[in-house]
């Protein structure tokens, strides 16, 4: 496997919840009232997402794997090289297999096994919102909002009611929502679409620097994604743990 294949699969996997966005839009009827059917729509595109990350971290563990491997040959004339590389096979494909929660610490953990470190790539310039000029994305706002996003998907598939009071969420930052729904909020379409455009966010970025440090070209999008937080870097604060 090779960085633009790691890419490809999650693109992939990310035109289902893109099509469960399009199921919530047909379910709605434009009437007042708690819709349960597309928030729990929501809520699948959510748990959707969060798993196809967790699949492009695992391809592209795979394909760092695969690439270290090339570098190093098949055929080994030391022994203990060979030895060597046949343990680090085996320690890496065992991380892989135990890599449930794709947090941030736990990603860069595994890539780090093949000497990539992501996180530096994690950062970015997008608009700042209304009346406001650009403003800086950091690795640190992507590592929060990461852990806010699980925390958000640990509640949903865990059947919980409610789920946390996260500013990744628009009720949270809505200004005409009342205190109450601010305390319990729903899962909106926004939501969904924002925890969509975050992690393909954060995939562009890691594979562009991953296919940069095994020497690969830089992958190919169907249309390229925007890099988006999902909401202005001041709000990113350090979420719960799940």
């Amino acid at each position: 496997m090779d960085v633009q294949a790691a890419v490809g699969n999650y693109a992939s996997a990310i035109k289902h919840c893109k099509n469960l966005e399009r199921a919530h839009r047909a379910a709605g009827n434009g009437g007042r009232g708690r819709r349960d059917a597309e928030t729990s729509i929501n809520r699948g595109a959510i748990v959707m997402t969060v798993a196809a990350w967790q699949a492009f971290v695992q391809d592209l563990a795979t394909a760092l794997r695969d690439a270290t491997y090339t570098e190093m040959g098949d055929d080994f004339d030391r022994p203990l090289l060979t030895s060597a590389m046949t343990q680090w096979r085996s320690d890496f494909d065992g991380a892989m297999e135990r890599f449930s929660t794709p947090d941030a610490d736990q990603t860069i953990s595994l890539l780090k096994r093949a000497g990539f470190n992501p996180r530096p790539s994690w950062a970015w310039r997008q608009r700042g919102g209304r009346g406001s000029g650009p403003v800086q994305v950091n690795p640190q706002h992507v590592v929060d909002v990461i852990g806010m996003w699980l925390r958000i998907r640990h509640d949903v598939a865990h059947g919980h009611a409610t789920v946390h009071a996260l500013p990744i969420l628009t009720a949270v930052r809505d200004p005409k929502v009342s205190a109450k729904l601010k305390a319990d909020p729903t899962l909106r379409l926004t939501d969904a679409i924002d925890c969509r455009n975050f992690f393909t966010s954060v995939v562009r970025v890691t594979a562009e620097a991953a296919a940069g440090y095994v020497g690969q070209p830089t992958p190919k999008w169907e249309e390229m994604p925007r890099l988006l937080l999902g909401l202005h870097p001041s709000l990113a604060k350090k979420s719960p743990k799940t």
